[in-house]
């Protein structure tokens, strides 16, 4: 353990960043309290500790019962947070990371325990993580994938094509609702009937509407993202969060049939562009 505190010390962070972040890889979340007593970082300096890892990217924090807790963000992901931060010493450190990347990775998988009775809830604010997620759910869906698509994209179109080719083959039926209210011209409008025709050819089906309340996607009846705007930072954000339960995935799947029946179809928004985009 004392090998893997000197590694990550050699990457830039303190030595009690080091314990600590190391400890939150051992179980899914921890309060402050809780790394108070495993570590030899102090209850009171362990909130100062844990809010610093937050800000490198390396955890995450949420509300559960009233309570703050910490949950470590995986060793891959996190360890390139690590780099992004320190650019100046970019080659030196990634030489190092790789070194103990897979260790790091077994501890995670080896000591992750159950964190009760909400497992089937996940929250995610790191890009990173959303984007690792999100590409395991393209691809592992079977039978059916409903999606919300409004802007800001997390991930690239080269990216989303990249996953679609692969999802094609499972010859599952997709459907997407696009939204158009934030485009600000008829050439944006014509970008993205450009990208959706892409879609098309994939075997996507697609409408479009003027606003969406967020970004949905529901898989299979069992999984569901979503994502909404922090009302709190004012620095703004996302949250992520997804629900493996068939009862919530139900209940969201009517409010995407709703907004289907009520959006345009590609054609008759395609012949009314000129009515959506007044010079």
């Amino acid at each position: 353990m004392n090998g893997l505190i000197d590694k990550l010390q050699k990457i830039g962070l303190s030595k009690r960043e080091s314990e600590v972040y190391i400890a939150l890889l051992t179980k899914n979340e921890f309060t402050a309290p809780e790394i108070g007593k495993i570590t030899s970082v102090s209850r009171n300096k362990s909130y100062e500790v844990l809010q610093s890892l937050v800000k490198k990217n390396l955890c995450t924090e949420k509300y559960k019962n009233g309570t703050k807790v910490f949950i470590g963000i995986k060793p891959d992901i996190a360890l390139r947070n690590i780099i992004s931060v320190y650019e100046n010493e970019l080659k030196e450190k990634k030489e190092l990371t790789a070194k103990f990347s897979e260790e790091l990775m077994k501890l995670h998988t080896a000591n992750k325990q159950s964190s009760g009775s909400l497992d089937y809830i996940e929250v995610f604010t790191d890009i990173g993580q959303v984007r690792e997620r999100w590409e395991g759910i393209e691809r592992n869906t079977k039978k059916e994938l409903l999606v919300f698509t409004k802007p800001p994209y997390s991930v690239s179109l080269e990216e989303t094509l990249e996953v679609a080719k692969e999802v094609k083959k499972n010859k599952i039926s997709i459907k997407s609702i696009y939204e158009f209210t934030t485009l600000r011209s008829a050439e944006e409008a014509e970008n993205l009937l450009r990208m959706i025709d892409v879609y098309k050819k994939m075997g996507e089906e697609a409408r479009i509407i003027e606003e969406l309340p967020m970004k949905l996607a529901i898989s299979d009846l069992n999984t569901t993202v979503f994502v909404l705007e922090d009302k709190v930072s004012m620095q703004g954000g996302m949250t992520t969060m997804i629900v493996e339960h068939p009862a919530f995935a139900i209940a969201l799947k009517k409010v995407f049939d709703s907004y289907w029946k009520e959006a345009l179809t590609v054609d008759v928004f395609r012949k009314n562009l000129k009515k959506y985009f007044k010079k």
